[in-house]
Formats: C-alpha cells, sequence, structure tokens
C-alpha cells in the first residue's frame, strides 16, 4: 500500500494526455484478463507488485539480511484464496531476490485438504507470536482480500500523505460492497478523486470498452476478477449453492475495525523497513524489489 498509494499520487500529479486511470494491479486473474483482451491499457496497471510477491521479494532479501541467510536458503510458501496466485509467482519477472521470490502456492482448499489428511485441528493448536520483522500487520492489510478493500487501504495512506493527517475512520466505506461496479468521489488535497470498484472480470471488460469509448471517466480503478474480491475467490472452500463472499468480506472489516493500527503506514514493521533498507516509497530499491513491467512482461508473453 505504501507503494501503491505513492504510485496513485503521482499517477494525479501528472498532465495526463488521456482521461484514462490507474489501475490496481494485485489480483494476477485481472492482470492476465488485460494482457489478452484489452493490452492497450496494460501502461495503466499499477506497477506495484502484489502482497504476495512484495512478502516473497521482501523474505528473500530484507529479512534474509537480518537473519543472515543466503535467499536460496529460505523457501517462501504463500496459502491464497486464489489459484492464479500460482501462475503469478512463476512468471519471469517475479525473481527479483534472484530467485523465485515465491516457491510454492497453495490455496486454502489444499491447505484444508492437507490438515484433514493429516487429522490436525487448527482449533486444537496454540497460538504463536509471528517472526519478526515483518511480523505486525493492519487493518489495512487485513480488507485486502475483499472488493473494494484495495482501494480503502490506499486511500487511506494517500490521503495521510496529501493533507497531512489521519482519514476520518469511515472516510472511505463507500467503496466497500459486492456490486459488479460501484463508482464514488473523494475530495483529496482540495481536487475531487473518482473511483471505481469492479467485481467480477464480465464487468471489467464493459468498464475497459466504456473507458475507451471515452462513455466514462475515473482516476483511480480497483479490479477483482473474482465476484466480492479474494474471499470468494478460485481457490476457496467450495459450498454447493451458496456464494460466501459478502459474509467472509464482512468479516475482514469486522477484523480491521477492531485492529489497534488501521493504516499501512503506521505500521512499525513497514516504518522499519523503510528506515533501514528501502529509504521511501518508490525509492529505486524499491522499485527493484516491489514493482513490476507490465508493458514488457506482455510482451514477453
Amino acid at each position: 500500500i505504501m507503494e501503491e498509494a505513492s504510485e496513485l499520487l503521482e499517477h494525479l500529479r501528472k498532465p495526463q494526455d488521456h482521461s484514462w486511470p490507474m489501475f490496481t494491479s494485485c489480483c494476477p486473474g485481472w492482470v492476465s484478463y488485460v494482457n489478452k483482451t484489452h493490452p492497450y491499457f496494460v501502461p495503466n496497471l499499477s506497477t506495484t507488485k502484489s502482497p504476495q510477491q512484495i512478502f516473497g521479494a521482501l523474505a528473500k532479501s530484507y529479512f534474509a539480511q537480518k537473519k543472515g541467510l543466503k535467499p536460496k536458503e529460505i523457501c517462501s510458501i504463500s496459502i491464497m484464496p486464489c489459484v492464479s496466485k500460482k501462475r503469478e509467482a512463476a512468471l519471469f519477472s517475479m525473481r527479483s531476490s534472484g530467485t523465485h521470490d515465491v516457491d510454492i502456492v497453495l490455496t486454502t482448499r489444499e491447505l484444508i485438504r492437507l490438515l484433514r489428511a493429516e487429522h490436525i485441528n487448527p482449533a486444537m493448536l496454540g497460538e504463536l507470536p509471528f517472526d519478526n520483522p515483518l511480523g505486525q500487520s493492519t487493518g489495512a492489510a487485513v480488507i485486502f482480500g475483499a472488493s473494494g478493500g484495495v482501494m480503502e487501504a490506499a486511500l487511506r495512506t494517500a490521503y495521510h500523505v496529501i493533507e497531512g493527517k489521519e482519514a476520518p475512520e469511515d472516510a472511505f466505506t463507500d467503496v466497500r460492497g459486492t456490486e459488479g461496479r460501484k463508482v464514488r468521489e473523494f475530495t483529496l488535497g482540495g481536487a475531487t478523486l473518482r473511483t471505481c470498484t469492479v467485481s467480477g472480470l464480465g464487468n471489467a471488460g464493459k468498464l475497459l470498452d466504456e473507458l475507451k469509448a471515452g462513455k466514462v471517466h475515473y482516476d483511480f480503478v480497483e479490479v477483482m476478477a473474482c465476484p466480492g474480491g479474494c474471499v470468494g475467490g478460485g481457490g476457496q472452500p467450495i459450498h454447493d449453492g451458496e456464494e460466501r463472499a459478502d459474509v467472509l468480506g464482512n468479516k475482514l472489516y469486522a477484523i480491521d475495525s477492531n485492529r489497534p493500527v488501521r493504516q499501512s503506514h503506521n505500521n512499525p514493521d513497514v516504518q522499519e523497513l523503510y528506515k533501514d533498507f528501502l529509504e521511501k516509497p518508490l525509492s529505486e530499491k524499491a522499485e527493484q524489489l516491489l514493482h513490476s513491467d507490465h508493458v514488457k512482461e506482455h510482451n514477453y508473453m
């Protein structure tokens, strides 16, 4: 979020020769869809990698350095509600640490099968603290899994950077919801920010066609390939005849509301990461480790 919010502000500062927005890029299903069906929008994708790939890159650089390990001595295993994350981890651009940043991706459904096969009941396991560094998370991180969550998390930090203070608690909750398309406007730095949250690739395709035709105009667009966001992902447990994305999304927002720290820029581990390693958002090192070239990736494909 530190990177994407900074990237959004850079996008808003530049004089635009067209009215196309900056798109989020943390959903690999959506990124793949744009590459294959609407490649002229590829340059407008945020270059910030997904949380999975950012964590993998930092685990094998910053974390490895802190622990005195070589990147190849770390096996990074990601547990995701998304099937497309497997493909994302295998992309040629996701090796900024010198090796695969994420070695193995398991879906949540696969994890459940493993636990059942080994007769492990998670409810019976004791709690343990997360490793440090990078052991602390915020409410902004939690809501990433729900449609609108990425945008809300980014706007919390963008507001802080522009206004020099924290946004009111419910300033951006209007972006929430499982609707196929949700359009909202906010005031940021005295200017109007036009946002659009899209859930489902069918809805995304219609939006891109309208943007290209000049029928609609937005500054910042979040797209999730799966209806309802990652909580409704293709790797989630299947409940026949039941769609649980809205139920699970509301659970994430409840966790967020109870977190002592709800903004990414207030995470002590993130602050230490920039101070000791990355220097600042969009720095040369941050660009090398935490960003990807979607245009180059598209040409490679």
